[in-house]
């Protein structure tokens, strides 16, 4: 065997190791060795190799890609992600509901427009909550209830570890603190990104970019709380990461201090006071 057929060979072995280990403990094997006897038999025939391998190697890239996408929509840690999310919005909506209700029901005749951003701002709140409090206590139930083998739903990744998890978190909740302060002393600059050149009408790119921001404390909740959920998983304790969950309670206490504190401002109008705002 020649140099160039060994490394190609080599090659080939080290791309199949990138298949999900179940994949390649049934397939890799035959693979490696259907390849090697295709690259013979071209060989022996005269045929040119390069646009076999290139076209073996873009094909099977293309496997594992596909391969690692099924792994993950129909993982444990896919499925549990979308059950969070919609927890979460249900949960949500549930809480604002009776407010929506006292709402239309006390300001019929009012003949006012509906107040969906309201609404809206109150959900996406209790969702940011839910979503970073829901997987901690659903962690700390399975791992109450003394599984064998609990599952990590969260997955294998660089941010379940405590100590990347809490950089990230803390640069994130950095961020935040840097644009409140930039926010308060009223930064031109910013305040142009967010409201565009005339404050007085909406400014669609501006409230994209409010959304955006908004998603950075979620982010940083759901990170911090990432070692948190493993621990309580494997049944350790709550405050194995005491960093994580200083992080975890700021950020929800920051949440639902906005959302008590419109429904606190809106309560009248919910009760039905004509001049309410």
């Amino acid at each position: 065997m020649n140099s160039d057929a060994w490394i190609t060979r080599i090659l080939y072995k080290k791309l199949i190791s990138f298949y999900p280990k179940e994949f390649r403990e049934q397939f890799a094997e035959s693979m490696e060795q259907t390849f090697s006897d295709l690259c013979n038999e071209k060989r022996q025939a005269k045929k040119r190799l390069f646009s076999f391998v290139i076209w073996t190697f873009i094909e099977t890239a293309m496997g594992i890609i596909r391969e690692r996408l099924l792994l993950i929509t129909e993982g444990d840690s896919m499925q549990t992600a979308f059950r969070t999310l919609g927890s979460s919005g249900v949960i949500s909506f549930l809480f604002i509901l009776p407010f929506m209700i006292m709402e239309i029901v006390n300001r019929r005749n009012f003949n006012e427009d509906f107040p969906f951003m309201l609404f809206f701002v109150l959900w996406l709140n209790l969702f940011a909550v839910s979503l970073i409090l829901l997987p901690i206590l659903r962690a700390g139930r399975t791992g109450n209830h003394g599984l064998a083998n609990p599952t990590d739903t969260q997955g294998n990744t660089l941010l379940i570890n405590p100590k990347p998890a809490l950089m990230v978190s803390l640069t994130l909740v950095l961020l935040i603190v840097i644009l409140f302060l930039l926010t308060t002393i009223g930064w031109e600059p910013l305040e142009r990104l967010m409201n565009g050149p005339n404050p007085e009408v909406a400014y669609l790119p501006g409230q994209v970019i409010s959304l955006l921001l908004i998603s950075i404390p979620i982010a940083a909740g759901i990170i911090a709380g990432g070692p948190i959920v493993k621990t309580l998983r494997e049944r350790g304790s709550l405050l194995a990461h005491p960093f994580h969950l200083v992080i975890v309670v700021l950020i929800s206490f920051f949440l639902l201090s906005s959302v008590i504190g419109l429904l606190a401002d809106q309560w009248p109008c919910f009760m039905g006071v004509q001049y309410c705002d």
